[in-house]
């Protein structure tokens, strides 16, 4: 076994570390990045990433399929998620071995996942046994197995995930913002799902969504860790290069566009809680159609987000947020912006009203200082550089770009995060936050209720008033 590759990353993070001049940084973490990244699209229309990473004799083999939330109805809220867990449900291997005893067999630990735009099925196991992982991988995507007895099962298990979540009063306040962010189209954003469609789901349905989503032209195979990508490309080309390619899904069911929020809108939302936690969402920039302002948002939040911003210091270090933070969601069908902080009931106007003023603040140029940004994009280069050093979770977020954004979005990532200067952090300010409309939830406890329903009505008031 030869190790180049793990020398190369080494080295990049030792570079990253060392070196001060930002457009070093960038370019050593591009080169890095084109050495181990390998693609190819078999003839079906699959593509096959490999990233290389000889570190440790260990592989992760992921299949990922664009699908997920976006691809629901009203009616079928929840059901991919429930198609993933009856995926692995319904395998038969040879002798009727269930998937389960695959995996153990191949000394693996595996797991498949469902979110807005894309799921997973995935096998992490000695880099020797990769071959069998796509041979297992392979018959369980193609060849699933929709019995009515396994179903009835399988849907108590996600209904048993669904109650555990909606047990969270955190999770009740950021369903009721998404709600009122999305409006009509919230059910293409809604994974955990309803609990009458998860019971009203018959194998026929799971048939239907089989037969329109899960082709070779809608799927990647992505592996990650210590292997040969000449081998890799091989052994998919073997294992998945007889799976007939279809129709195009999303030519006959495109996902539709997220409406426009029309206005601002506030919730309250109760818990067994002891402090006070603001959310607030904006609708971003999607991937499609804004693709520049994807990279704005990642940086604006980086920036805000780190110890030295002035947003820190007059929200945190003053003492009147215990934590305040941004973020945003890249995805190819908008992507939410949001802000979580926490506070106390008795410095919650005082909170409100301190935010909306940083948040003016952001409009102007001058907000962001172009040292910071310097530090923000070295310490984000590092933080990528060991992200490349751990070859068992590259598949997922490799698979990750690749449903929502694209390959090439991932490599030139860094690129373009580079370029991203004071005006356009501002400019994004202006494009996608002030002066735009919102949704503002609160977590309380219930006797705080009613003051802060109060404080919320002011709020909006407010923001209203300064535009």
């Amino acid at each position: 076994m030869t190790t180049p590759k793990r020398h190369a990353a080494s080295a990049l993070v030792i570079a990253l570390i060392a070196t001060a001049a930002g457009s070093t940084v960038v370019q050593a973490q591009r080169a890095t990045l084109e050495a181990i990244v390998h693609r190819q699209t078999l003839d079906n229309g699959m593509d096959v990433v490999v990233v290389e990473n000889h570190a440790v004799p260990i592989a992760t083999v992921e299949v990922v399929v664009k699908t997920g939330a976006m691809s629901q109805t009203p009616d079928d809220q929840g059901v991919p998620h429930l198609f993933e867990h009856m995926l692995f449900k319904g395998y038969r291997g040879d002798g009727g071995r269930e998937f389960m005893e695959e995996a153990a067999t191949l000394h693996a630990s595996y797991n498949g996942t469902t979110s807005q735009e894309q799921v997973t099925y995935f096998l992490t196991l000695p880099s020797r046994r990769t071959d069998d992982a796509m041979r297992v991988l392979a018959r369980l995507v193609r060849d699933p197995h929709f019995e009515g007895a396994d179903l009835n099962k399988e849907r108590f298990v996600v209904l048993g995930e669904f109650n555990r979540d909606v047990s969270d009063p955190r999770f009740h306040l950021q369903n009721e913002l998404s709600q009122l962010l999305w409006g009509d189209q919230w059910p293409r954003k809604n994974t955990l799902g309803d609990q009458m469609a998860l019971l009203a789901v018959t194998p026929a349905h799971l048939k239907t969504i089989f037969e329109r989503y899960y082709v070779p032209n809608n799927a990647a195979l992505v592996v990650s860790g210590d292997v040969d990508p000449t081998k890799v490309f091989s052994m998919a080309a073997d294992r998945f290069g007889g799976w007939k390619r279809a129709a195009d899904p999303y030519a006959a069911f495109p996902v539709p566009p997220m409406p426009p929020l029309a206005s601002s809108q506030a919730v309250v939302v109760t818990g067994d809680v002891n402090d006070i936690t603001i959310e607030i969402q904006w609708q971003g920039p999607s991937v499609r159609s804004n693709t520049d302002d994807t990279f704005a948002a990642d940086v604006f939040s980086a920036f805000v987000d780190d110890e030295q911003s002035a947003m820190q210091k007059r929200l945190v270090d003053s003492g009147i947020f215990h934590t305040a933070s941004f973020g945003y969601q890249t995805l190819d069908h908008t992507g939410p912006i949001t802000f979580v902080g926490t506070t106390s009931m008795d410095k919650l106007a005082g909170a409100l009203t301190v935010l909306q003023a940083e948040l003016m603040s952001m409009s102007t140029d001058d907000y962001f200082d172009p040292e910071l940004l310097k530090v923000v994009e070295k310490r984000r280069s590092v933080a990528t550089a060991f992200e490349l050093e751990e070859s068992i979770g590259l598949a997922h977020t490799v698979g990750y770009w690749w449903s929502v954004a694209g390959l090439d979005y991932y490599l030139g990532y860094a690129d373009n995060l580079s370029k991203r200067s004071a005006a356009d952090l501002s400019g994004f300010v202006a494009r996608y936050l002030n002066g735009k409309p919102f949704v503002i939830g609160v977590l309380t406890p219930e006797k705080e209720a009613p003051q802060v329903r109060a404080f919320l009505g002011q709020y909006l008031q407010m923001v209203s008033a300064s535009r």
